[in-house]
């Protein structure tokens, strides 16, 4: 059986515990494999988004009638992207920087603070959680974000695979997909303690696009007004836009 092969059986659920064991193991020690999988997991979101603008499309067309535009190749559009986002979002940063250092500042302190290292389990079990939180205390967030998220695809409402992932997302600076993830978060009601609102806000400060400090002061008077947790943080942050 190749990577790939052994690839799809674990996501799917299709290999045996043994097997299963076997896989998390070799994630620890196999760069390739590792890298595999993330590549696999970059692909798969890919597909799906592909899919979904393609069916939007094609409603589209039915709903007036106008024909589908064609695209131009994926990946032209995401060198393209990649470009337009470094010039536009480099000045974007700079701007905010000058509007508001403080509140930048301070999110990057709370997330340094905070968020540079996640706890372990004490039973030493090489699980998958156990794998992706040693990938993302070595500081190797892109495959941290590879488990989270395939963790979070098997289980949609885990608060713990929803903030790790987050937060793996957020050092990486794939901030839209964090925002994702934070925001499912804050959704879940039966949690005593939930980061998901003030982890959001903290994510659209540092993504700042149109609208995201607005929003992010929202968020975080939401929270303060709420007493969720982050509330100090959120009201340090409030006072410093």
């Amino acid at each position: 059986m190749n990577n790939l092969e052994r690839i799809e059986d674990y996501f799917s659920g299709r290999l045996p515990a043994e097997e299963r064991a076997r896989f998390e193991l070799s994630l620890q020690t196999d760069p390739d494999l590792t890298e595999a999988v993330a590549f696999y997991l970059a692909a798969q979101q890919a597909a799906q988004r592909e899919a979904q603008s393609r069916r939007k499309a094609e409603l589209d067309q039915l709903r007036t009638g106008k024909p589908v535009v064609r695209q131009i190749s994926a990946g032209a559009v995401i060198a393209l992207a990649a470009s337009i986002v470094l010039v536009l979002g480099l000045g974007a940063y700079w701007l905010f920087q000058r509007q508001s250092p403080s509140a930048v500042m301070l999110a990057n302190q709370y997330i340094q603070e905070n968020y540079a290292q996640l706890s372990t389990t004490m039973d030493g079990r090489a699980d998958s959680l156990q794998i992706g939180i040693s990938f993302y205390n070595a500081g190797e967030f892109s495959k941290a974000e590879a488990i989270f998220t395939a963790l979070v695809q098997r289980q949609p409402t885990n608060d713990r695979f929803l903030q790790y992932a987050g937060l793996a997302e957020l050092q990486t600076g794939q901030y839209d997909q964090a925002i994702d993830h934070f925001h499912r978060l804050s959704e879940l009601n039966d949690l005593f303690f939930n980061p998901g609102l003030f982890l959001e806000a903290i994510t659209r400060l540092k993504r700042n696009q149109h609208n995201d400090q607005n929003t992010a002061q929202t968020l975080l008077k939401t929270v303060v007004e709420r007493n969720l947790e982050g509330k100090a943080q959120a009201q340090a942050l409030l006072e410093a836009f």
